[in-house]
């Protein structure tokens, strides 16, 4: 699998006040409902200390079919059901290809 390949998804979600650390679980949820074998390569769930309430996210997926696979799943759309109503607003992100991925081994 060369870099080229790889899909990527990142984004930002705003909790509702006093929410966020309730909002990263479900999230935590939604990527355990999606299986370890799915192609979902890594993730990261990121706060910062000066915003209470938002939580960026950024996906490292085999491919975006993977992606599209497991997202579309009925345990990930469940999942993404649970969430929804902790948001203050509609997440906002982004798709895209990984040019480059720093220490990534093919295989590993």
């Amino acid at each position: 699998m060369s870099d080229q390949e790889m899909f990527s998804v990142y984004g930002r979600m705003t909790a509702l006040p006093g929410r966020r650390e309730e909002l990263v679980d479900r999230l935590l949820d939604g990527f355990r409902a999606g299986g370890t074998d799915s192609g979902l390569l890594a993730f990261s769930i990121n706060t910062a200390p000066d915003d209470p309430d938002t939580v960026w996210l950024t996906q490292l997926w085999k491919d975006r079919a993977a992606h599209d696979a497991v997202t579309r799943s009925e345990p990930v759309a469940a999942a993404t059901r649970r969430v929804l109503p902790l948001l203050a607003q509609p997440p906002e992100g982004s798709y895209g290809h990984a040019l480059h991925v720093h220490g990534w081994v093919p295989g590993a």
